[in-house]
Parts: C-alpha cells; structure tokens; sequence
C-alpha cells in the first residue's frame, strides 16, 4: 500500500513538472477571423453514429470584439479582438430548473451573476495570471493557436459552476477527415481538461475552420459554412 501511495505521488509530482515546463497557449487572431462567418453543424451520437440535431454557430466581428453565439448550448460570448480575452458571456442551462448566468471580466476579478430556480446568486473569483479563456469561446478562438507548437497550456473558467481550471491542448498531427461540407486536411488537437479528454479538427487552410469536435458523446461534424 505504502509502495502505491509512493508511485501515485511520484506521477502526480511528474504531472505537475510536466505541466509547468509547458509553454502557454499562443493565439494570434489576425486574418483568422472575417466579419461575420456562420458554421452549421450537424450532432451525431457516437454510439448509433445517427444525427440527433444540428446546431449553428455565428461568429461576428464587431467594434473590436469577436462575438460567438452558439444556439444548441444557448451560450453566448464576447471576446477582444486583438488577443482573444474574455470580455463578457451569457450561458443557458436546462438541468433540474432553468439556469441563466451571466460572466463579466476585468483585469483581476471574474464577476458572475446567476438567475437559478433559487433566486439570484452574485460570485466574484480572482482572475488568475496568464491566458485565461471562456468555455464557451474556446472551440472557436483555437483556431487561432499555433498549429506548429505540440503541447500548450491555459486556464478554462467554466460558468456552469464557476470555476477555473488548468488544462493543456495538444496537436497530435495532420489527418484527413470526411464531414458532411466535404474532406478536409485537419490538424487533430486534443484538449486535455485533467479529469477528461475531448478531441477537435482544425482545417490545415487558413483560417482553420473547426471541421469537427468530439465530447465522448456527441461529434459535430460541419455541414456548411460562410463568410459574410
């Protein structure tokens, strides 16, 4: 017993190390993002592979800000333009009663507001050093990420319990990948958030446009997409 708490110590500390020696997330945003682009994507579940629904994405730039409004997840976010931070969100959840928060970021707090089945809650959490995304931009700003580093590192705050949380995303080479708009030539990332690992394809052409995104549960596969 005494010999597994040693190893499991000795891979929690190599863990750590690993992490900490990992460059963080670089994201450059210049001629990724046009002014207003529109992603359908179809849900397929990967058990019976069937299409369960679709959903679309728009992503708007307005005034300096990258907007992305997601209508399956009922989420939407505003991002600056220049370095992809979070700005403001508003996320949608039907569990157990109706669920709508509200995030706003300045440079050193995370300023949340929830309407729940239990009346109004008010949250404010320190805004950690370092790249810090919203769950709910972060599909989309990747497209951004330099393809050509392996291993990067960022800070994930997740407005469903508002929380912060480390994770590292990983490119782990170029593949071809058939979707309902087409093939694709696509970089395999993975996204490692510590307890769960999903996996995104980022089209090689520039801008990247997510070709598709796997949950465990569901894939998104694009159906169609436009530039406005």
């Amino acid at each position: 017993m005494k010999r597994l708490l040693i190893i499991m110590v000795a891979l929690m500390l190599f863990g750590l190390s690993m992490s900490a020696k990992m460059q963080e997330l670089k994201l450059d945003p210049e001629d990724i993002f046009s002014d207003r682009e529109v992603f359908i994507y179809g849900l397929f579940d990967n058990e019976s592979g069937e299409e369960i629904t679709e959903t679309e994405v728009i992503c708007e730039v307005e005034d300096g800000y990258l907007l992305i409004d997601d209508s399956v997840n009922e989420s939407f976010v505003s991002v600056k333009l220049d370095d992809l931070s979070p700005y403001s969100g508003e996320k949608s959840i039907h569990y157990a009663g109706d669920y709508v928060i509200h995030s706003q970021f300045t440079e050193t707090q995370i300023i949340i507001d929830a309407e729940t089945p239990d009346g109004e809650q008010h949250i404010e959490l320190d805004r950690p050093e370092g790249l810090l995304l919203h769950n709910d931009q972060l599909l989309f700003s990747l497209r951004a990420m330099d393809f050509s580093i392996e291993k990067q590192k960022l800070k994930l705050f997740i407005p469903a319990n508002a929380s912060i949380i480390d994770m590292a995303v990983m490119v782990e080479g170029i593949e071809k990948f058939n979707a309902p708009a087409g093939e694709f030539e696509v970089y395999r990332v993975t996204l490692d958030f510590g307890l769960s690992m999903q996996t995104a394809f980022y089209e090689v052409e520039n801008p990247h446009k997510m070709i598709a995104y796997d949950n465990g549960t569901l894939q998104y596969r694009l159906k169609e997409s436009k530039s406005e």
